[in-house]
């Protein structure tokens, strides 16, 4: 792992790619849904679906808003995230339910650069591409104009919530977590953490 790290933005030919860490972001529990998904059928994987999902441009969640980082030619972690409006659009009352905490506390991040998705692959964690890939999310929020960063985490992801308190992120609020469709849970609370521009 010695090959230097060198970001850049995703492509769409990313897609399943962006789908599987969305999933590792996610610990799994994305990717139960997308098992379930009426569109699941006849496929082999639910990443398959998660592809579909990650080129569906409808709503933010897409290849368009993510940055891949890379050595040698592998794929090593992702970035997804985009500006919030300074005013948030109305709730949507069609959710599913083990996502409605996690919108609510989305739903307060008005105005900063919203993380949705960090995740890096197992074998590079503890190498500087979590921390590489905030740096690249503080300069995008820069660029953006927005007020500061904002993330949601689970309360028992000890490593990722060290890593965002060292990069100025602090708790800002809570919600009792939902279960994932047919996933266990894995912790108690989901956590909106925020570092305001002045931190960084």
């Amino acid at each position: 792992m010695t090959a230097p790290i060198a970001i850049r933005p995703a492509t769409k030919a990313d897609a399943s790619e962006i789908a599987l860490l969305v999933n590792i972001a996610t610990h799994g529990g994305i990717g139960m849904g997308w098992a379930y998904d009426a569109r699941a059928e006849g496929t082999y994987d639910p990443i398959e679906v998660g592809r579909l999902d990650m080129l569906d441009e409808r709503d933010e969640l897409n290849w368009r808003n993510a940055t891949i980082a890379e050595s040698d030619c592998e794929v090593v972690g992702m970035l997804l995230g985009y500006p919030e409006p300074d005013v948030m659009g109305p709730f949507p009352d069609d959710l599913e339910d083990f996502l409605v905490p996690i919108v609510e506390l989305e739903w307060l991040s008005a105005g900063h650069w919203f993380i949705s998705m960090l995740a890096v692959h197992a074998p590079w964690r503890g190498h500087g591409v979590g921390g590489l890939l905030l740096e690249l999310a503080e300069t995008k929020r820069a660029e953006a104009g927005s007020t500061g960063l904002a993330l949601i985490t689970e309360d028992v992801n000890v490593r990722a919530r060290e890593l965002y308190e060292r990069e100025g992120f602090k708790v800002s609020a809570s919600r009792p977590m939902r279960n994932y469709p047919n996933g266990p849970a894995r912790g108690s609370d989901w956590l909106l953490m925020m570092k305001d521009q002045q931190h960084g």
